[in-house]
């Protein structure tokens, strides 16, 4: 936690536990996220962080976030995740970037995208030869 310059953190804005019992929410917050509730555990936060109405989710790192509603828990095999996960339809962003390994299920993404939402996940990228490929010599 005493990693990260308080000062370049906006106002409003925090870093948490996610073993904290809950969280404050600022006013600031709220707005950006658009919830009401002023207090949240690290879960329900990180969900509704999830669900922001944002231009662009962009989703770099490792583990299973999203997934459709017909989908279980279960079926997604992540289970650290499972305290977070939202269903495709539940998002609000307009786009997703997917720079991350498997960050949401295939039925998730197709979810996700007939609700309206615009998706580029680095399959396409690399299969239409936009992304960088590694080479060797």
């Amino acid at each position: 936690m005493e990693d990260y310059g308080k000062a370049l953190i906006s106002k409003g804005g925090g870093i948490w536990p996610r073993s904290a019992k809950s969280i404050p929410v600022s006013p600031e917050a709220r707005r950006v996220l658009g919830i009401a509730d002023e207090i949240l555990t690290p879960a329900e936060l990180m969900k509704a962080i999830l669900k922001a109405p944002v231009d662009l989710l962009y989703n770099g790192g490792i583990g299973t976030y999203v997934k459709a509603s017909r989908q279980t828990h279960a079926d997604v095999g992540d289970r650290a995740n499972d305290a977070i996960r939202v269903n495709g339809a539940e998002l609000r962003c307009k786009v997703v970037g997917e720079g991350g390994n498997l960050g949401f299920t295939q039925l998730g993404r197709v979810e996700y995208a007939r609700a309206g939402g615009r998706i580029c996940t680095d399959a396409i990228d690399q299969l239409g030869g936009r992304g960088i490929a590694p080479t060797t010599r």
